[in-house]
């Protein structure tokens, strides 16, 4: 494991903050589309038995800066993950349960048009455990993940998925 690695412990999943593993194309301000930065490495404890348990911990660390009227045709964040040995392709989508309001709004909102939004950007960092949104196997494998944000497509990265050390 490098150090790299080891500042994808620190970071809080499940947030939509900028941290030190955020890719850096965030600082880039005229950059359009969406990036993602993993670490090299993960470590899994194998399972007890002969099942195959599921891989509990994958970090991900992602963001986008796309136009809001293509946001506003699909926003819908999906996760990839291929095995490179197997070719076998994992996907999930990162949905969250909206809790929704108990009370209706006082007041009427007119839904916003294409119009609207024209020239306007929506920039977003998202970092969540790709194993919450995607079951894959705790076993060893060399993966490659790919985020699409609507019809968007990020880089390419690669985690390699070991076993624990004794």
């Amino acid at each position: 494991m490098t150090d790299n690695d080891t500042k994808f412990k620190e970071i809080e999943l499940g947030t939509d903050t900028q941290n030190t593993c955020s890719p850096p194309e965030s600082k880039t301000s005229g950059f359009i589309g969406v990036a993602i930065n993993a670490p090299s490495e993960v470590r899994f404890t194998p399972p007890k038995t002969d099942s195959i348990d599921t891989l509990i911990y994958l970090p991900l660390c992602g963001y986008y800066q796309l136009d809001m009227t293509q946001l506003l045709k699909d926003a819908t964040i999906q996760l990839f993950v291929l095995d490179v040995q197997t070719e076998q392709v994992y996907k999930g989508v990162m949905l969250e349960q909206d809790p929704g309001t108990e009370e209706p709004l006082p007041f009427d909102e007119p839904e916003l048009s294409a119009d609207d939004l024209e020239g306007q950007l929506l920039a977003a960092y998202f970092n969540p455990n790709v194993a919450a949104y995607v079951t894959i196997p705790a076993t060893r494998a060399d993966y490659k993940l790919v985020v699409k944000v609507g019809a968007t497509r990020s880089n390419v990265v690669e985690v390699k998925v070991r076993p624990a050390e004794k």
